[in-house]
Formats: structure tokens, C-alpha cells, sequence
């Protein structure tokens, strides 16, 4: 053993000095190609010791660290890219960031995009991820609610091709100067008067174009075609304004006509909803405009990513048709809903400014049910300042407000910009929270339209099976006749007492069933199937779902009666089971990935 170990050592000795001596002659004549390794390296690779548990990879990690020395003005790169590349492949961990400061360009395409921008918010790549999925979602519900005559309006589940900002307001509130304040140039037309009658579609584009409604609403694109429903009316009075140059490169804005209360409906907020909303009062309410108006600015709310509700000092609250539209067409939008009192630069004193302030809270007060006030933006717009001044009759140039004042004011209109400029990040979660909203509305139709569509059928089988139970005995008794040989008159009579008895059964069963149909569709047995389909939810006093009710029974009613129970589908449950998936799986998901990242997320373990 003592002599091959001194064999091994005379060989190893002479394999390193045989690479020394290769190394310095590498190094004077090729040290212009490639920087030869450091004599240390080679030595302590050949006159290592060897050892039981030597293997091909130890001898690679040993002997390929090429050193990244620039003292001696050698480039490598690739080289060491080369071999760092197949060290790390065999021991790299790729579910967790390299600790090394230098990365490949394997590493760079194995590790996995950013998913959050600087502020925190989902990358352009996973929002287009979120809508695709929404948008595939809301389609999959679609053949359902078409098949149950659903609560969910057609094409619901195409939105528009840009988010953006909806102002519904007073006139001469300042909107159409507020949309050219946010643009960066003018392009509405501001005016004491009411100066414009159209919904106004305004979007960034590469030069100037004006588009009529029609090209508007038939736009396959744009994503204004719902608009068709309201009538020709309101097609003629919408119309697209595409800008270059503007502020908003990524969503729209779009202007509304001035609310006015005509000698006609000078009621306002009472026209047409005292009494529940009947026919006189709907027609009345379409001819005041020629158009639902209150029906097309809730159309374009609930597409909205921000509504701004604008007032103005003059008429803080007192048009009637602001307060309809706010209590019935912004119902239910607090969550994307800004109340602007523009123009408070035109104060001249504090006092004037209380009562303007104080007759719009008690306004709002009426509509809104409930103790707390949402937040009133009291902001106005930036105007030049002129230089000719007037003075008093002592000769002092009256004041308007003091800079404290005008800088609250100049805060909250930057408040008010903010929230405008936050519509493209709003709309991931509000695609997320229509796509719940139409869940559940669809999912309650169905539970509660199949909870009376059967007890009616239940009805209708005991009345068939006691029809055909009259039929068989009738035929049974007139089988034993013949058999039995029983004068013929007997059997006659057997099969005609049957055949009268079934159709009285039948006529007495169809007049019952209908009854019993009325009975269903009541709002009452309406509101009993709610509850006993919805047991723990009742138990609970769930204010979401008694929501979704209220919104649901009065159109699911006017369905089933329209179409008649006996006529109406039958839901399967392998239906309610994706709706159910939707609810309890998908949207949660989508949740997570539109969350910005937070203490105890659980999206980054995903």
C-alpha cells in the first residue's frame, strides 16, 4: 500500500509541474486570446488530495472558476457566463431569487415576470390576465340567463374598450370645465347656459375626429352598442370626441347634459316614483327628454370606473331631478361615487358658504338613508388671474377668500383628480365586483325561480296522476265487463262515466292549478320561497342578500308570469354547482391577483 501511495505522488508532482510549466508558456504566448487561471488554481487542483467520495462534479466545481479579475485587462464574459450557466444548473433552486449578483440569461427566462408595478398594484400583464378571465367568466353565465330570462341585461358581459370617468350633474356645475381642466385643452364648450344636450364620449387618440351617435353606438369596438335600447332619441343625442394630446392616454371621460327641472315635472324627485313607478309616471318621465334619461345615466354608472355628482353654489341640491337621479340612478355606487360642490371660489363670505353648504347636506339628507353623509368635495378650478382690479367705496380691493381657504379648495380638487386618475386601476376591481354582482344575482333568479317552478310542477304531476289513475280504473272496470261477459250497456256506461269524470277531474285540476300559479307568483309566496331557499342567510339577517332580493323580485315576477311556470326551465344542478364554483373559487382567485401586495396576503404562497 506504502508503495503505490508514493507511486500516486510522484505522478501527481509530476502532473503539476508539467501544468505550472504549461501555464507560464500559455501565458506568454497567448495572453492576447484568453487570460490563463491564476498557477494557485492549478496546483491546488492537481495536488489535492484524493478522496472515497471524489466525483465528476466536484472536480467540475473545482476546476472551472475562471476568475473575473480585471486587473489584467481580460474580458470572458461569455466564458463565465458559459460556466457559471452549468454549475448553477445542476444545484440552483429556481423557486427562489439567486443570491448571486450576477444572472445569466438563463436566469433572467426562468425567472418569473414582475407582478407588481413601484406602487404596488398588479402589472399591465396580470390585469389583462384579470379581465380575460372576468370577461370569459360573465360569458359562461350568459346561456344560463338567457335561458331563465335573467335579471342580467344583454351583452352585459362586454364592457368598453377603455375605462373612464362619468360626470352627471347640475347645469353650468362646472363638468364640461372640469373635463377640459383634466384633458389639458378645451374641448367641451363651458358656459353659464346650458350649452350642450348630448352624452359626450370623449377619448385619447391620434388626432382630432368627431363621430355622431349612430357611428357612436354601432362602433362593435368601443363598447357603446347597449346604448341601442333607450330608442333612436338618445342615439341621435350621443356623440364621440376623440383627442390628441390629452391628459388621459388611457381611459375616457364622458360629459352628460345639464339636469334641469321642467314646468312639467317640476316635482322632481317625487315624478314618477310616488307611486311605485306605474305606467303614466314612466311615460311622463321618457317624454320629459324624449328618452330614459334616468335609465341611460344609471347605464353608463354601473359601466363607470369613477362618478362624479356635481353641484354648483347657486342650486346646492334644489333640482329635484339631481336627487332622482341620485336616489334611483346612482343607487348602490358608493363605492365609485364623488360629490363635487364646485365653484366655491365664488364665496365672498364665510356665511354665504355655510348656507350653500348646510342646504346641500339637508338636500342629500332626503335621499340618502342614512345617518352619515359621504364626503362633498368643496374644491373649484383654477382661473387666471386678472389684472385689473375694482375697488370699494373706501378704496380697498375686496378680498374673496384668504389663501388658507383657496388652498383647502386646491387640495380637494387635487383629491377629486387623484380619484379621476386611479379609473384605469379601478377597473380590475370593478370588472371583479360586477362579475360577483351578476353571480349572485343570477344564482338567486335561479334558486328561487326552481323552488317555485317546482312546487307548481308538483302540483301538476298529482293532478296528471290522478287523471290517469281515473283513466285506468275506468278502462280496468270495462276490461273485467268484457271479460266477465257483462251486458254491454254496463261496459258503455263504465267507459262514458269515465271519459266525463276525467274531464271534469281535468277541468276542475286546470282551474285549480291556475289559482295555485297565481298563489305562486304572488309577492308573498315569492318572498316565503326567498326564505326557504335561503334559510341561514334569513337567520342571519344578511343585508347583501336581502339586497340582491330586492333588486331581483319584482323583475322575476314579471318573468315568470310572462312566460307561465308550466312553460318556464327547469334548472339543473349541475348549473347552480358553477355558479356556486364562480362564487366560492374564481372570484376569489381573481381577488388575490388584483390585491396589492399586504401583511399576511396569500397570493405570494401561491
Amino acid at each position: 500500500m506504502l508503495k503505490y501511495r508514493s507511486m500516486i505522488a510522484r505522478s501527481t508532482k509530476g502532473v503539476c509541474a508539467r501544468a505550472i510549466k504549461a501555464a507560464h508558456t500559455s501565458s506568454r504566448g497567448v495572453s492576447s486570446v484568453v487570460a490563463a487561471p491564476p498557477l494557485h488554481l492549478i496546483a491546488s487542483s492537481c495536488c489535492a488530495p484524493l478522496s472515497s467520495n471524489f466525483s465528476q462534479s466536484s472536480l467540475t466545481t473545482s476546476t472551472i472558476l475562471w476568475p473575473r479579475d480585471a486587473q489584467h485587462g481580460h474580458n470572458n464574459g461569455n466564458n463565465n457566463d458559459t460556466i457559471r450557466s452549468a454549475r448553477y444548473s445542476s444545484t440552483w433552486n429556481w423557486s427562489k431569487k439567486p443570491s448571486s449578483e450576477t444572472t445569466t440569461d438563463n436566469d433572467k427566462n426562468n425567472q418569473q415576470p414582475n407582478k407588481e408595478d413601484s406602487d404596488g398594484n398588479p402589472s399591465s400583464t396580470i390585469q389583462q390576465s384579470i379581465l380575460a378571465q372576468c370577461s370569459d367568466l360573465h360569458s359562461s353565465i350568459m346561456p344560463l340567463n338567457s335561458q331563465l330570462r335573467g335579471p342580467l341585461a344583454k351583452n352585459s358581459d362586454r364592457g368598453t374598450s377603455l375605462p373612464f370617468v362619468f360626470l352627471v350633474g347640475n347645469h353650468s356645475s362646472g363638468k364640461s370645465s372640469f373635463i377640459n381642466y383634466v384633458l389639458g385643452r378645451p374641448v367641451q364648450t363651458a358656459g353659464v347656459a346650458p350649452t350642450d344636450d348630448c352624452f359626450t364620449v370623449v377619448a385619447p387618440g391620434p388626432k382630432d375626429v368627431d363621430q355622431d351617435g349612430p357611428a357612436l353606438v354601432g362602433d362593435p369596438d368601443i363598447g357603446f352598442e347597449g346604448l341601442r335600447q333607450f330608442g333612436p332619441t338618445l342615439v341621435h343625442h350621443t356623440q364621440l370626441k376623440v383627442r390628441e394630446g390629452i391628459r388621459n392616454e388611457n381611459f375616457m371621460m364622458i360629459d352628460s347634459p345639464g339636469m334641469i327641472d321642467s314646468p312639467v315635472s317640476s316635482g322632481g324627485m317625487s315624478m314618477g316614483y310616488a307611486g311605485g313607478g306605474g305606467s303614466s309616471s314612466n311615460s311622463s318621465a321618457i317624454m320629459d327628454r324624449g328618452y330614459d334619461f334616468q335609465g341611460v345615466v344609471r347605464w353608463f354608472a354601473e359601466r363607470a370606473d369613477v362618478v362624479l355628482l356635481f353641484f354648483d353654489p347657486d342650486k346646492p341640491g334644489t333640482t329635484g331631478e339631481t336627487l332622482s337621479i341620485l336616489l334611483h340612478s346612482l343607487g348602490g355606487m358608493d363605492h365609485k361615487l364623488l360629490i363635487v360642490l364646485n365653484k366655491a371660489d365664488q364665496f365672498k363670505k364665510i356665511h354665504d358658504f355655510a348656507r350653500a353648504y348646510g342646504s346641500l347636506c339637508w338636500n342629500l339628507s332626503k335621499v340618502i338613508p342614512r345617518k352619515d353623509l359621504p364626503r362633498i368635495y368643496t374644491m373649484c378650478l383654477p382661473v387666471p388671474k386678472k389684472e385689473d382690479t375694482t375697488t370699494s367705496g373706501d378704496g380697498s380691493v375686496p378680498e374673496a377668500l384668504d389663501e388658507r381657504a383657496l388652498a383647502d379648495l386646491h387640495q380637494s380638487r387635487a383629491d377629486v383628480l387623484a380619484e379621476v386618475m386611479k379609473a384605469p386601476k379601478r377597473r380590475i376591481d370593478n370588472v371583479i365586483t360586477n362579475l360577483h354582482d351578476s353571480v349572485h344575482l343570477l344564482q338567486m333568479h335561479a334558486v328561487v325561480a326552481e323552488d317555485v317552478r317546482s312546487r307548481y310542477s308538483k302540483r301538476m304531476w298529482e293532478n296528471r296522476v290522478q287523471e290517469a289513475s281515473s283513466v285506468v280504473l275506468g278502462i280496468g272496470m270495462a276490461g273485467l265487463g268484457i271479460y266477465f261477459s257483462v251486458p254491454p250497456q254496463f261496459t258503455g256506461g263504465v267507459v262514458a262515466a269515465t271519459v266525463m269524470g276525467v274531464g271534469g277531474m281535468h277541468w276542475f285540476n286546470s282551474s285549480k292549478l291556475k289559482d295555485v300559479e297565481e298563489q305562486l307568483l304572488s309577492a308573498e309566496e315569492l318572498s316565503a320561497s326567498f326564505q326557504r331557499t335561503h334559510p341561514q342567510e334569513v337567520n342571519d339577517a344578511d343585508e347583501y342578500y336581502a339586497s340582491v332580493w330586492q333588486r331581483i323580485r319584482d323583475p322575476l315576477r314579471l318573468n315568470l308570469t310572462r312566460t307561465g311556470l308550466a312553460d318556464f326551465s327547469a334548472v339543473k344542478k349541475g348549473e347552480l354547482y358553477e355558479l356556486q364554483n364562480i362564487l366560492d373559487d374564481e372570484i376569489p382567485k381573481l381577488r388575490r391577483m388584483a390585491s396589492p401586495s399586504h401583511h399576511g396576503s396569500s397570493k405570494d404562497n401561491q
